[in-house]
């Protein structure tokens, strides 16, 4: 799952601190609060923290300083029993909503004092703004009921809770520390607070590395997952008492490079950025993708490749080989269905670069959203039933077959980063009217079954992890929670995580995808899913018959054929290539999942043109989907 971008508008409840998801403004509804490090104001101010829904009963507020206080938006809310301790420059408040709230609260704290020698307006610090019933020294960060929620999945995903698609941070310095208080939009959430989610839920972790991030920011992260921080410095060993822990020993941490790098929309800075970088050396020959000067867009998607594996090298180097791969799964994120080639050209270039790129990433993948032949237009039942009986539509198995392909053709897990329904998209994710009728889509009791279709062909075309996206966050058509219902807690039953809770009892589908074996796969028949690549201008079609593949000296355009087969059980099979006029000196690699099993000679025609079939070549195969590369060597 997912996570949503902490606010005072996501509805995840997640904090049993409101102001871990509040926003500070000024007086006059401004920015300009003048904060400190910690993001604690230096002027008056205001404590925007709703502005959907919130709960009745009494918060408890403190902090250090002392202000004068009121409370807005709230019929008959009031602010009960302040007082203030000179000796700790402590102050303390009950804040009472006497009844749900719906709609913008706020908090206005003005003659702030933040010392007792203070003799001007210059803010308070340490705000706190604790939940009912929650203790108010710290020792619970987050409530029970998101805790439950997150634990209806294994992964959870940091993306917009650590802001990834605007986060500008390059330097250590620079990033938010764990001290920060209140909404942090630009940068995100701390690396400290994450792991104290996936410690508390007991759920794996999925990172996204700051795209601008340098070589030591990433080496210092590598340090923190692995051993925690002392709030400003990651520790280089183990602790005995970390003032922030390292992630459980238990638990498994993905690790990807920004976030959608190819998404020019608005909002998504990574393009740019990396454009940028890309640019900057993509005509240095001594750079690793520059070496045959290849064109803006191509270094561009290389150089994603590139600072990916970087990431993966120098967590490597900090977790040791044999964390690698097993507790630290680097992750290589595209473009779903090798759109715009961002999938091929990274893995052809890395493995040409590397070598085995098993040993770069552990998965790769794209999104796996998907909508339905009839737009949800309405609520007409006729409309409704259409839009259900065509949800999923074709498009999305076939984007799944075709990174499967790719992917396990590498020896990489075909996983999604996030995905899920998306009724309506974009064009129902603004509020109003669009988000009333995209939740009537999410809620209604056949988008369980639809979802369970789609995990389905997920699983059946070669998928294995699946990310959802969003909890809470962005909008309506992607979030998990029950939008027709003014909750005042994190939910934990609305119809789509009534499909997660599902899944553990769901048989997983078959395999469908590739040729059934033992059998003969015939290479120009559509229905093999055959993925191709082909450098420079070969001519691939032979007779309309055969596919043509040569060999190319340069390792980076090398043709291969991508063949996707499944079995039904493990075991010692036996590969045989027939051919059409092979030349005598034609060598073709063979590759199952990614690992080189050996070479095949094709046999010589004879007559000229009759097919002829090679000697055979022992592979051992498992059971289900794998993928069968075959790579031109020399001449074919």
């Amino acid at each position: 799952m997912n996570l949503p971008m902490l606010s005072y508008w996501d509805r995840s409840f997640a904090m049993a601190d409101v102001v871990r998801q509040a926003r500070f403004v000024d007086t006059s509804w401004g920015t300009n609060t003048n904060p400190d490090a910690t993001g604690a104001p230096g002027v008056d101010f205001r404590l925007m923290f709703n502005s959907r829904t919130i709960g009745a009963g009494t918060y408890k507020l403190i902090f250090t300083g002392k202000a004068d206080l009121s409370l807005g938006g709230v019929a008959g809310g009031q602010v009960r029993n302040q007082a203030y301790d000179a000796t700790s420059n402590r102050s303390t408040a009950d804040v009472v909503l006497p009844q749900n709230v719906t709609g913008n609260t706020w908090l206005t704290f003005e003659n702030t004092r933040r010392t007792a020698a203070s003799t001007g307006a210059n803010g308070v610090t340490q705000v706190h703004l604790w939940r009912p019933g929650y203790a108010t020294d710290g020792s619970v960060l987050f409530t029970s009921e998101f805790i439950t929620a997150m634990r209806k999945v294994q992964i959870l995903r940091a993306m917009d809770m650590t802001s990834t698609n605007t986060n500008p941070t390059a330097h250590w310095s620079e990033r938010t520390r764990p001290d920060f208080i209140g909404m942090t939009e630009a940068k995100g959430q701390s690396w400290e607070l994450l792991v104290q989610l996936a410690n508390a839920t007991g759920r794996d972790l999925w990172i996204n590395v700051p795209v601008k991030a340098d070589d030591d920011y990433i080496a210092k992260l590598a340090q923190l997952f692995r051993y925690g921080s002392d709030g400003v410095n990651p520790y280089t060993s183990a602790q005995a008492n970390p003032a922030y822990p390292p992630l459980r020993s238990d638990l498994r941490l993905y690790v990807e490079y920004g976030n959608e790098i190819w998404n020019s929309s608005a909002g998504f800075y990574g393009l740019g950025w990396v454009k940028a970088m890309s640019d900057a050396v993509r005509a240095d020959v001594t750079h690793p993708i520059g070496r045959d000067l290849p064109d803006e867009w191509v270094a561009f998607k290389r150089f994603i490749a590139y600072r990916s594996a970087a990431i993966s090298r120098a967590f490597r180097g900090v977790w040791g080989d044999s964390l690698m791969m097993d507790r630290v799964r680097p992750i290589f994120a595209i473009q779903a269905g090798n759109a715009n080639s961002y999938l091929s050209n990274g893995l052809i270039w890395a493995e040409g670069e590397y070598g085995d790129v098993s040993k770069i990433w552990w998965g790769g993948g794209g999104a796996s959203y998907f909508d339905s032949t009839t737009a949800p237009a309405d609520t007409q039942p006729s409309t409704m039933q259409a839009y259900f009986d065509g949800l999923p539509d074709a498009a999305f198995a076939n984007r799944i077959k075709t990174d499967t392909a790719w992917l396990k053709g590498y020896g990489l897990h075909h996983v999604s980063y996030e995905g899920g329904p998306e009724p309506g998209g974009s064009a129902l994710g603004g509020g109003g009217g669009g988000e009333a009728l995209a939740n009537a889509y999410n809620t209604d009791p056949r988008m369980p079954g639809r979802m369970a279709a789609a995990y389905d062909l997920w699983k059946a075309n070669g998928g294995e992890l699946l990310l959802y996206y969003n909890y809470s966050g962005m909008g309506a058509p992607w979030w998990f929670i029950d939008g027709t219902k003014n909750i005042t807690v994190s939910d934990t039953t609305s119809p789509k995580l009534q499909f997660l809770d599902s899944l553990a009892s769901r048989p997983v589908a078959s395999p469908t995808l590739g040729t059934a074996v033992p059998g003969t796969v015939y290479l120009r028949e559509a229905t093999t899913a055959l993925q191709t690549y082909i450098g420079g201008n070969t001519a691939w079609a032979y007779g309309g018959t055969a596919y043509r593949i040569q060999a190319n000296t340069d390792a980076l355009k090398s043709e291969m054929l991508l063949v996707p087969i499944r079995t039904t059980s493990a075991g010692r099979y036996t590969v045989a290539l027939t051919t059409l006029d092979s030349p005598t000196t034609a060598r073709v690699q063979v590759y199952v999942n990614g690992a080189i099993v050996g070479e095949l000679a094709p046999a010589a025609s004879s007559p000229a043109g009759a097919p002829a079939t090679s000697a055979t070549l022992s592979v051992d195969l498992p059971a289900g989907i794998s993928v069968v590369r075959l790579r031109a060597k020399t001449g074919l």
